[in-house]
């Protein structure tokens, strides 16, 4: 007689669950449409562009995974702002190959020859081949969370060094003293910002940067879980992991609970992003919220202006993050009453 399991006592989810899930993620996608919609529709950006085509160079990992919590944003309120104003988007989806590889360089150019007349650059760090072509092509080009140097660039990024900033000061005054940080790559620009931030923020309160607590992620989970396992493996581990990304952060939580700890009575957990799951995850994540949407907006908005004032210099944004304070950054167990 075959036994009676339950499809969760063998580690299976009920397709009730499946259906809430699907539910819960169709909800949320809706809901981020409707806005990158409404900030596309808003006053100022009614005039028609020109019918421009505009190339989006970007990484290909960044286009498949559109459910990222800060990409699906951030391309939303381009796609939305560019078609509201009558644009084409043509993509150009590097290769993930290895830095240096002629064929990403040549997908860029292929691009540029097909006659686009601006180009959005999202995702791509400063020692990737794709942006040397870029800067020699003269097409004007805005990019998103970089900054290089060109005489028709303009820029659109997040105060980074600030906000990290904000997050190390939170955590002192919540009584952390041994704080420590994964980076995200150093090749990208938002990966040394938010280390730039959490360093100086360290100096100004007079702690001690420590070189073994600083670790360099990736931005996603599994670098950063290994990452976590060394700060906790040192013969005096933080109190405190700031991280570059949500995911980033998720993982060191897990990796905290495995140690047997508990967040953020015996180890405080920071992220950045504001991820959807940040207040949904027990503890809830103190993080740093993007405004992707009107980072994407914003973005589009630069390019059109390049476009139609093409002697004006290209603009250069920087847009606020703001700390969002959760259970995870809580006070250690000895400071509660």
């Amino acid at each position: 007689m075959a036994s009676d399991s339950s499809p969760a006592s063998e580690g299976f989810v009920s397709p009730a669950e499946i259906f809430q899930s699907l539910e819960t993620d169709t909800t949320a996608a809706e809901e981020l449409e409707a806005r990158a919609a409404a900030m596309a529709d808003q006053p100022g950006h009614e005039r028609a562009a020109g019918h421009f085509v505009i190339g989006l160079v970007t990484v290909y990992f960044e286009v498949v995974d559109i459910n990222h919590p800060f990409f699906s944003g951030a391309y939303l309120g381009l796609r939305n702002r560019l078609v509201a104003g009558g644009c084409d988007l043509l993509f150009c989806a590097t290769p993930p190959s290895q830095l240096g590889a002629p064929v990403r360089a040549a997908a860029v150019k292929r691009t540029i020859e097909r006659g686009v007349d601006g180009l959005i650059v999202w995702g791509l760090g400063t020692k990737d081949p794709e942006v040397a072509t870029i800067l020699e092509s003269d097409v004007p080009a805005v990019f998103l969370d970089h900054d290089p140097i060109g005489a028709r660039v303009g820029y659109v990024m997040s105060a980074n060094v600030e906000a990290m900033g904000n997050v190390v000061r939170h955590l002192y005054e919540n009584g952390r003293r041994r704080i420590a940080h994964i980076s995200g790559l150093s090749n990208t620009r938002p990966g040394p910002d938010r280390l730039l931030g959490y360093r100086s923020e360290l100096a100004k309160l007079g702690l001690p940067t420590r070189p073994e607590y600083i670790e360099e992620g990736d931005y996603f989970h599994r670098t950063a879980q290994e990452c976590s396992k060394r700060l906790l493996a040192l013969p005096e581990p933080p109190d405190a992991i700031t991280c570059a990304s949500d995911v980033m952060a998720i993982a060191a939580m897990v990796a905290v609970a495995d140690a047997g700890l508990r967040v953020p009575e015996d180890i405080a957990v920071t992220g950045f992003d504001d991820a959807p799951f940040a207040t949904t995850v027990k503890p809830s994540l103190t993080t740093v919220r993007q405004d992707a949407i009107g980072m994407g907006t914003g973005t589009a908005e630069a390019i059109l202006l390049m476009l139609e004032h093409p002697d004006e210099p290209p603009p250069t944004v920087v847009m606020p993050a703001e700390l969002i304070v959760r259970e995870s950054s809580g006070p250690p167990a000895s400071h509660e009453s």
